[in-house]
């Protein structure tokens, strides 16, 4: 088999010159370019799909767009596998971070998340460090809010990271599904993701790409914190911090330093999107745009393509009118606090947006929906008059009283 670099330039080759063809004449020239080998045909087409979906903005180097096309067509074939003391039983998703399956641990008799960097990728040492850097982000995070790590496994030549398997559904699903309910549900939420992001905070830790998709909530209402695959323990030299950012899981693009855009776009800080260095303040960023989207059910920066939820962010402010009249002024604070552009006046330590939240829901009283009120106009009158005849009887009664008392 080539080795890496020489089957990606057999690929690229391939596809740049299927991308000069009409449409039409593709299959026919790519069967013919590609011969007898199956699967640089697969690769191929898998690569000018994921072509087709990235034109238009920050188009990405043929390679680094391979490295997603080509990774979730190679893992495939583990489903059914045994490998060490766990058997591969289905795929839970893919990204540019890794190819994630759930697996049985036949000794512990648990099922757990098996994060694999695609065999593909091995000689890729930018992405291999990457992989490996998360594995230590995650160890250094022991917190009932983030998604525990279980190890690093050399497994048949494939690393994998086993991860606790978080069951239920995503916030972004929830959110989906009709909603989060009330603003008391969204400030229970948030409490928990403020939680995990304090955690990792405290240990220097930025996770840089927080949005509902990386969120779970149990069955329990547990927030589990997921994919620290963006984040980076930060120096505490900043210069040399600034100088490391990566590839992102949504925007796959070549290179990984300043100036390269992190994160998925519509949760992006406006320093991330203007490709800058970032620190914490980006995912409190994230953070007012993750409650924001709780408690109104649309995103704070919305847009139909990429390049306008960039728009949005370095250019408008979320629609504010759009919050329930009944969210709690210290929390439209909040928001807005979160939501501030300028990173010296935007809330510096997610620790007092998890203080603001608990007491915005201390002042409000027990947990109702809406005080008690009178919804039948009737039943106040028939109080009104109960209470009236009570007092007329009483009146009576005191006149004949006094009546008596004089004869």
């Amino acid at each position: 088999m080539d080795a890496p670099s020489e089957r990606w330039r057999r690929i690229e080759e391939v596809c740049q010159a299927a991308l000069d063809r009409d449409p039409a004449e593709r299959p026919a020239f790519i069967a013919a370019a590609c011969g007898g080998d199956s699967g640089l045909r697969r690769d191929v087409e898998a690569l000018l799909g994921k072509e087709t979906a990235a034109a238009g903005f920050l188009t990405a180097p043929l390679a680094a767009v391979a490295a997603d096309a080509i990774g979730s067509v190679a893992g495939s074939s583990l489903i059914g596998r045994r490998l060490g003391v766990y058997e591969v039983v289905g795929a839970l998703g893919a990204g540019g971070m890794g190819e994630v399956y759930r697996a049985r641990d036949t000794e512990l008799g648990r099922d757990v998340a098996f994060k694999m960097l695609p065999r593909e990728f091995v000689a890729d040492r930018d992405r291999l460090a990457r992989f490996e850097r998360e594995a230590r982000v995650l160890a250094a995070l022991n917190h009932p809010n983030i998604a525990a790590i279980y190890g690093l496994e050399p497994v048949d030549g494939v690393r994998a990271l086993v991860l606790e398997l978080v069951e239920g559904q995503t916030l972004g699903e929830r959110i989906g599904d009709g909603g989060i309910g009330n603003w008391r549900s969204a400030l229970a939420i948030a409490r928990q993701i403020a939680d995990a992001l304090e955690a990792a905070h405290d240990k220097g830790i930025v996770h840089r790409d927080l949005k509902p998709a990386n969120i779970k909530i149990t069955p329990a209402d547990v927030v589990k914190v997921l994919d620290f695959g963006l984040a980076k323990a930060l120096d505490a030299n900043a210069a040399s911090a600034a100088a490391g950012a990566s590839k992102s899981p949504t925007l796959t693009v070549g290179g990984t330093r300043q100036g390269v855009l992190l994160g998925t776009a519509a949760y992006m800080s406006p320093e991330q999107a203007r490709g800058q260095s970032v620190d914490k303040r980006a995912d409190i960023w994230a953070f007012g745009c993750v409650l924001y989207e709780m408690l109104t059910g649309r995103m704070a920066f919305a847009g139909a393509t990429v390049s306008d939820h960039i728009a949005a962010i370095l250019e408008r402010d979320p629609d504010w009118a759009a919050l329930p009249t009944t969210t709690p002024p210290a929390i439209q604070r909040l928001l807005r606090r979160c939501l501030e552009k300028d990173t010296k006046r935007r809330l510096h330590d997610i620790a007092d947006a998890r203080i603001e939240i608990d007491e915005a829901a201390a002042r409000s009283g027990p947990e109702v929906e809406s005080p008690p009120r009178f919804k039948q106009p009737w039943f106040a009158w028939s109080i009104a008059g109960a209470l009236l005849a009570a007092l007329l009887v009483l009146i009576a009664w005191s006149v004949v009283v006094l009546q008596s008392s004089g004869t």
